[in-house]
C-alpha cells in the first residue's frame, strides 16, 4: 500500500506508472519478499502496472483486480479512475485464497458498489486443473517481437495451453487503440493525481505537504542521499512537473476521455472477446526481460510511450492475471497475462491455475533458503 512519508522530510510522491516504457520495475519490496518466501502474500496497488510489474519481474503470481472489486480505503490515490488493489503470491491458490477474504462492499469506497452480486468470498472453488480444456484463448501478438527469449518462452506457454486442450487463436488489437492508449491514460492520470493527492493530504497532519506544488518544492531540497537513506528520484520529479501542468478535472479533454474514451476502450476489448468467443486474451506481461535495479538508467526524454500492454487493463478497468511462464537463458523470469472482462476473476483464476499446473514454472528461492526445520513448497 502507498503510505505517507514522515513529517518534515523531503517527500517521495507515489511512483507513477513507468511500465508504459515496456519494462516492468523490480523495485518492489512486496514482490521481492514474496519471491524470497518471507511471506505468503502481499498487496500491491495497481494504477498502471504496480501489481503486474513486480509480479512479472520477481517470477510470482499477481492479480490486477477489476476496478471496484476491492476497497482502496487507506490507499494514497494516484488516479481513482484507475487505482486498484491486488494480491501477489507464489501460487495461484494463494492469490485466490487472499482475494476471497478481501472482497465486499465498503462504504468508504463507492467504487465497490459495482461489485454487488459479482464478488465471491471463496475463489478457491474456481481453481480447476482442467480449466484450459475447451477454453478459447486469444493471443495479442502486437506485444511480441521486442525480446527473442521472452517470445520463445511465450510461444512455449501457448503450446502448453494447446497441449492442455485449449484453442489458441490470434486476435488483433486495433492500431488506433495502440496509438491513443498512452494519451488517454495521461489525460486522466495527470489531472486526477493533481487534484486527488491534495484531497488526501488534507486529511493528514499539518507537517505534511498539502498539494502537488508542496511536494515538488520539498523534492527540490533533496539533491543527494540523506543519512536516513532517502535519495533523489529525478525521473519521478520530472513527471511531477508534467502533472503540475496536466490541467484540471473540469477540462474538456478530461471530461471527454473520462465519459467517452474509457467506455470506448472497454467496448473494444469486450467486442474482441465476444466476437471471437474468448475466455481471455493473453500476452507477455512484459515484452522484455526484467532489468537489474542497480545500473544507472539511460536518459529519457519524458514519460509515456513504449510497448507495454498493462495500460489496457487500467483503461478498461478489467482484471489481469499474471502467472510465471518460464525463464530466459540467464534465469530471468518471464510471465504471461490473462486479460478478461469485468469481474471475470473466477474464470481467470481457473485458467491461471490450470496453466500453472501444466507448466510448473515456479522456482524456489536460492538466496533465502528455508531455515532449519522449515520447508518451502511450490
Amino acid at each position: 500500500m502507498r503510505r505517507p512519508a514522515g513529517p518534515e522530510t523531503p517527500v517521495r510522491a507515489p511512483r507513477a506508472d513507468q511500465r508504459d516504457r515496456g519494462r516492468p520495475s523490480a523495485r518492489s519490496s512486496a514482490g521481492a519478499s514474496v519471491a524470497a518466501a518471507f511471506g505468503m502474500m502481499a498487496l500491491g496497488t495497481d494504477t498502471g502496472g504496480s501489481v503486474r510489474g513486480p509480479s512479472s519481474a520477481n517470477g510470482i503470481v499477481g492479480l490486477k483486480t477489476t476496478h471496484g472489486l476491492l476497497s482502496r480505503d487507506g490507499v494514497i490515490p494516484l488516479a481513482l479512475s484507475f487505482d486498484t488493489v491486488g494480491p501477489m503470491a507464489r501460487s495461484v491458490y494463494d492469490v485466490a485464497t487472499a482475494l476471497g477474504v478481501m472482497t465486499g462492499v465498503d462504504e468508504a469506497d463507492a467504487s465497490t458498489q459495482k461489485s454487488v452480486g459479482k464478488f465471491h468470498n471463496d475463489y478457491t472453488q474456481f481453481l480447476d486443473a482442467d480449466a484450459l480444456k475447451g477454453a478459447k484463448i486469444g493471443v495479442a501478438r502486437v506485444f511480441m517481437g521486442y525480446d527473442g527469449e521472452v517470445d520463445w518462452v511465450f510461444e512455449a506457454a501457448l503450446q502448453s495451453m494447446r497441449d492442455a486442450g485449449a484453442e489458441v487463436v490470434d486476435v488483433e488489437i486495433p492500431s488506433w487503440v495502440m496509438d491513443v492508449r498512452g494519451r488517454l491514460y495521461r489525460a486522466i492520470r495527470y489531472r486526477e493525481f493533481k487534484a486527488q493527492i491534495a484531497d488526501y493530504l488534507a486529511t493528514i497532519g499539518p507537517d505534511y505537504p498539502k498539494s502537488l506544488d508542496d511536494i515538488v518544492a520539498r523534492s527540490m531540497k533533496l539533491p543527494s542521499r540523506l543519512e536516513n537513506g532517502i535519495s533523489p528520484n529525478p525521473s519521478r520529479w520530472r513527471l511531477m512537473l508534467s502533472e503540475q501542468k496536466g490541467g484540471k478535472l473540469g477540462d474538456g479533454e478530461y471530461k471527454a476521455v473520462h465519459e467517452h474514451g474509457l467506455k470506448l476502450i472497454r467496448a473494444v476489448l469486450e467486442g474482441i472477446m465476444q466476437d471471437n468467443g474468448l475466455d481471455a486474451i493473453v500476452y507477455p506481461t512484459s515484452t522484455t526481460r526484467p532489468s537489474k535495479i542497480d545500473p544507472d538508467p539511460s536518459p529519457s526524454s519524458g514519460p509515456g510511450g513504449g510497448v507495454s500492454p498493462v495500460s489496457l487493463a487500467n483503461l478498461s478497468g478489467f482484471p489481469d492475471m499474471i502467472v510465471p511462464a518460464g525463464f530466459t537463458g540467464m534465469g530471468l523470469p518471464v510471465s504471461i497475462s490473462f486479460l478478461g472482462t469485468a469481474f471475470s476473476e473466477p474464470r481467470l483464476l481457473g485458467l491461471g491455475y490450470a496453466f500453472e499446473q501444466q507448466t510448473k514454472a515456479i522456482r524456489l528461492p536460492v538466496h533465502t533458503p528455508p531455515l532449519d526445520g522449515e520447508t518451502i513448497s511450490k
